[in-house]
């Protein structure tokens, strides 16, 4: 059953009359000794089913968003009411939605300014609340972009383009840099006893027309399709204090040897990514960023600010020239193309 088919029959129903009907579902299911399969996939709807009627609810409360006939911005403009309500589509966890309401702008053929229920409501600029795009990019992550509208219509019952989650992707990754800027340094009483600081290059496929122009490396060691990213991470780890048999097994992935249940995590991990990119200065100079420095860079600041006085740092990295070597050079000289530990 399609969420979008599901809708039909609760139209006009009262959460509280959709939580009898569930109720009732659980006790017929019992005196008919349905599977618990069954059981559990009904409920699953019927779920959607009340989280759709509740968000709903929860939008009709918010009136039409009228303010009156204009409204005054903080910089001194007038803006006017549109004459109609009107609608603006919005997607969430359990959904597709509308809203209809009043909206603001300088005249009847301008750009909307203000929408104040969007604004009561703290929505997106885009169709989808942020829950959704939060939920969804958990799919996109780890898989392509058409598995993940596979895995959503499965999970949430609904349909959703590889164009919209690609358009999400792009919107939240570009706030990743100023998001792990704004992290606090974690406690110090809450980290682990060792820091280790990881670094690795990772190939990032690129769209037709990037990988046209743009070599893998910067040396061109595999252009034409993708560029190589500079992956960093900090974090704080305890000691993990095993025998030479449970090296062994592990490194042989021996499932016979039982697997130790107090491993420790890795507490406050911070990640970073960087590609080698062209920045330009106020004045219009522009110059090439190395992606490798600047993450880096970026390592060496995340270990100054969580160091304790002789704590040992780890680092963890392989073979590749093209990382490892920028890391040799800070060694050497000092300058900042990697994090001294």
């Amino acid at each position: 059953m399609s969420m979008v088919n599901s809708q039909d029959g609760i139209k006009g129903k009262s959460l509280v009359e959709l939580a009898v009907q569930l109720e009732a579902s659980v006790r017929e299911a019992a005196r008919d000794g349905k599977s618990l399969y069954e059981m559990e996939k009904t409920t699953f709807e019927r779920v959607l089913q009340i989280g759709h009627a509740a968000i709903e609810q929860l939008l009709v409360l918010q009136g039409d968003g009228d303010l009156g006939p204009s409204v005054v911005t903080a910089d001194d403009r007038q803006l006017k009411r549109s004459e109609e309500l009107v609608e603006r589509p919005l997607r969430t966890v359990f959904g597709e939605h509308t809203i209809r309401a009043y909206v603001y702008a300088a005249g009847a053929h301008e750009a909307i300014e203000v929408r104040p229920v969007d604004a009561r409501l703290s929505l997106p600029r885009g169709k989808c609340s942020y829950f959704f795009e939060e939920f969804s990019q958990y799919f996109c992550v780890d898989q392509a972009f058409g598995q993940a509208s596979q895995g959503l219509a499965t999970v949430l019952r609904q349909e959703v383009s590889v164009d919209t989650l690609e358009h999400i992707n792009r919107r939240m990754g570009g706030q990743a840099e100023a998001f792990l800027d704004q992290l606090p340094t974690p406690p110090a009483k809450e980290e682990g006893e060792l820091l280790a600081f990881t670094a690795d290059g990772k190939g990032v496929p690129l769209v037709k027309a990037d990988a046209q122009r743009v070599p893998a490396f910067e040396k061109a060691e595999r252009p034409g399709n993708r560029r190589m990213a500079t992956l960093a991470s900090v974090y704080t780890i305890d000691r993990y204090v095993r025998t030479p048999e449970q090296i062994v097994a592990a490194l042989f992935r021996d499932d016979t040897r039982p697997r130790p249940k107090d491993r420790p995590h890795p507490r406050f991990k911070h990640v970073t990514a960087r590609f080698t990119r062209i920045r330009e200065e106020p004045d219009g100079e522009q110059w090439e960023s190395n992606g490798t420095i600047e993450a880096f860079c970026w390592a060496n600041e995340q270990i100054g600010l969580r160091r304790r006085p002789g704590q040992k740092v780890l680092r963890l990295m392989d073979g590749q020239a093209s990382v490892s070597v920028y890391y040799s050079a800070r060694s050497r000289d000092g300058s900042p193309a990697g994090p001294r530990v």
